[in-house]
C-alpha cells in the first residue's frame, strides 16, 4: 500500500505547485478579459477622436490662413477699400471652394463685395444683410476680441437658394492701418470645400485602416467618403466646426471596434487555452515519468528482495545438506545419493540465476555476443528437457513432448535458445499451481518454426500480458500462486528472440493456463 500513497503524494505536489497556480492564473486572466475588451475599445475610441480632431483642426487652420490672406490683400487706403484685381483673381483661382469675399462696417449694414466669381450679387447682398442683422451679438463679440488683438472666426449657414449644397459664411474682424475695425467675410461652398480641401486630408488620415465620411446632419445624406463603397454607420462622429450642418464620422475598415475587441479577446482566450493545454500536457508527462520511475524503483527493490530470496534458499539447502554429509549423520548410501542430487540441483538453480543476472547485464549494455549457426530445435528441446528433468521430477511434472520431425533447421545461437527455453520452463513450473501439466511441442506455422510450451497454471490476466516481458515486472501475487522470482526470465527470453529476428508470443486464459511460443524465421531452401 506504500506505492499508491507515494503516487498520490506526487500528484498532490504537482497540483499545488503547477495546476493550482495555473488554475488561479487562468481564472484571473479570463476575468480580466472583459476589462481588456473595454480597455481596447477605449483606446480605439481615443484614437478615432484624435483623427476627427485633426481633421477639424486642419479645416480651421485653412480658414485661418484664408482670413490672414484676406487681411493682407485688403488695401483700404490705396484702393478705396477694395482688393486689387490681381489678388482677387489669384485668391479665387487657388481656392475654388470660395464663392466671394466681402466687407461690412462695424454695424453690419454697409456691405461691399470685394471679390466674387461674376454672379449677380444683389440677391446675395440682401440675404447677407439679413444674416448680419440677426447676428448683432456675434459681431459685437468679434469686435471685442479684435480690440484685444485676437482674431476669432465664426461660421454661419448662408441662406442660399442654390440648394442643400449651399454656402457657409466665415465672419471675422480685420483692422485698417488706422486701427478702425472692419467686418470681413468669406462665403464658402461647403460641399466643394469638403471634397477639394478636406478630401485629401481625410484620405491621408484614414491610411487604409479607417473609413472617414462627412454627413449632412439635417437629413443624414453622405457628402463625402474616403473610400468608395456602400456606406456604413460611423462608430463616432463629430461636428465640423466650420459647417453647422455637416458632421465628420469615422469607423474601422472591415470591422467595428467591438468586433476588433472581441476578436482580440477570443485570440487571447485561445492562446491561454493552448498554453494551459501545453502546461497540462507537460504536467501529465512529468507525472507519468515520475510514476514510471517510482514503479521502476519499486520493481528494482522487489527484484533485489526476490533475488536475495532465490539465492538464500538454495544456499541454505546446500549448506544444510553439506554439513549433514560432513558430519556423517547419514547411514545409507541411498540417502546420501538423495542429498548429493539435491545439492547438485540447487547448484544448477544458483547457476541459472547467476547466468540470468550476467546475461541481463550484458544485454542491457548491448555487449552480449551471439553465434548464429544452423540449429536443430528438436535436439535443443530434448537436451534442455534432459538437463531439466531432475528439477521437473522433483516438482511432480511429467512433460508431454510433441516434436515435429519435419521442421527445418534455423540459424540461431544454441546457448541463447537453451537459456530462453529454460527460463520459460522454469516459469511454467514455478507458477503451475496444483495441476502439474506441461506440454512442449515444435512445428511449422507459415514462415515460422516454433517451440511451444503450455502449462495449466493460473494464467495471466489480459492487462498484464504485455508487461510480463518488461524488466523486473512480476504479476501481482494475488493473481498468481505467490511464487517468488527475479522478473528477468521473460525479459531475457524476449531479448534473445528479438536478437534472432523472431518473436515470443503469449496466449493465456486466467484460471486455465498459458502458452508461450518461441517463433523463429526460416528460409524455405534451408534443409534439416
Amino acid at each position: 500500500m506504500k506505492k499508491p500513497r507515494t503516487i498520490r503524494g506526487v500528484a498532490l505536489i504537482l497540483l499545488l505547485l503547477v495546476l493550482l497556480p495555473l488554475l488561479v492564473f487562468t481564472v484571473y486572466e479570463i476575468s480580466g478579459l472583459s476589462g481588456s475588451e473595454s480597455f481596447v475599445t477605449d483606446i480605439y475610441r481615443r484614437q478615432l477622436d484624435i483623427v476627427l480632431f485633426s481633421i477639424n483642426q486642419f479645416a480651421w487652420d485653412v480658414a485661418n490662413t484664408w482670413a490672414g490672406a484676406v487681411e493682407n490683400g485688403w488695401k483700404p487706403a490705396e484702393a478705396g477699400g477694395s482688393f486689387s484685381p490681381v489678388f482677387a483673381r489669384e485668391f479665387l483661382g487657388k481656392n475654388q471652394a470660395i464663392d466671394a469675399v466681402f466687407t461690412a462696417d462695424s454695424t453690419g449694414t454697409e456691405i461691399t463685395f470685394m471679390a466674387g466669381r461674376g454672379a449677380d450679387e444683389k440677391p446675395a447682398h440682401v440675404r447677407l444683410a439679413l444674416l448680419l442683422a440677426g447676428e448683432r451679438p456675434l459681431i459685437d463679440r468679434l469686435l471685442m476680441l479684435s480690440s484685444r488683438n485676437y482674431r476669432k472666426i465664426e461660421s454661419r449657414t448662408f441662406p442660399d437658394s442654390s440648394g442643400p449644397g449651399g454656402g457657409v459664411v466665415l465672419l471675422f474682424v480685420m483692422r485698417d492701418i488706422r486701427g478702425i475695425p472692419v467686418l470681413a467675410g468669406i462665403r464658402l461652398h461647403q460641399e466643394r470645400f469638403v471634397r477639394e480641401v478636406l478630401g485629401e486630408r481625410m484620405r491621408e488620415a484614414a491610411a487604409g485602416e479607417f473609413v472617414i465620411s462627412v454627413f449632412r446632419t439635417s437629413n443624414g445624406d453622405r457628402v463625402f467618403a474616403s473610400e468608395e463603397g456602400p456606406g456604413a454607420d460611423p462608430e463616432q462622429r463629430r461636428q465640423l466646426w466650420l459647417f453647422p450642418d455637416l458632421a465628420v464620422g469615422i469607423r474601422l475598415k472591415g470591422e467595428t471596434i467591438q468586433q476588433v475587441a472581441r476578436s482580440r479577446v477570443s485570440r487571447d482566450i485561445m492562446i491561454l487555452v493552448v498554453l494551459d493545454a501545453v502546461l497540462l500536457s507537460g504536467v501529465w508527462v512529468v507525472f507519468r515519468s515520475v510514476r514510471r520511475e517510482m514503479e521502476f524503483v519499486r520493481l528494482k527493490s522487489d527484484f533485489v528482495s526476490n533475488v536475495s530470496h532465490d539465492l538464500r534458499t538454495p544456499l541454505a539447502l546446500i549448506r544444510m545438506y553439506a554439513e549433514t554429509l560432513e558430519l556423517g549423520r547419514l547411514v545409507g548410501e541411498e540417502k546420501k545419493q538423495e542429498y548429493y542430487s539435491t545439492i547438485v540441483r540447487e547448484t544448477e538453480r544458483l547457476s541459472r540465476l547467476v547466468n540470468n543476472l550476467l546475461n541481463f547485464s550484458r544485454m542491457e549494455a548491448g555487449r552480449r555476443p551471439y553465434t548464429f549457426l544452423p540449429l536443430d530445435l528438436n535436439a535443443v528441446v530434448r537436451g534442455v528437457l534432459d538437463s531439466f528433468s531432475p528439477h521437473l521430477g522433483s516438482e511432480g511434472f511429467s512433460p508431454i513432448v510433441d516434436l515435429d520431425s519435419a521442421i527445418p533447421a534455423v540459424r540461431a545461437d544454441m546457448e541463447a535458445v537453451q537459456e530462453a527455453l529454460i527460463n520459460i520452463l522454469d516459469n511454467a513450473v514455478k507458477y503451475s499451481g496444483g495441476e502439474k501439466y506441461l506440454r512442449v511441442a515444435t512445428g511449422i506455422r507459415m514462415d515460422d518454426v516454433y517451440v511451444e510450451i503450455e502449462d495449466h497454471g493460473p494464467g495471466i490476466p489480459p492487462e498484464y500480458r504485455e508487461r510480463v516481458f518488461e524488466t523486473f515486472f512480476r504479476v501481482p501475487s494475488s493473481k498468481t500462486s505467490g511464487a517468488k522470482g527475479s522478473g528477468l526470465g521473460l525479459a531475457i527470453a524476449r531479448h534473445i528472440m528479438e536478437a534472432h529476428g523472431g518473436r515470443i508470443d503469449l496466449s493465456s486464459t486466467p484460471g486455465r493456463g498459458s502458452t508461450f511460443t518461441l517463433a523463429f524465421r526460416y528460409e524455405h531452401n534451408t534443409h534439416h
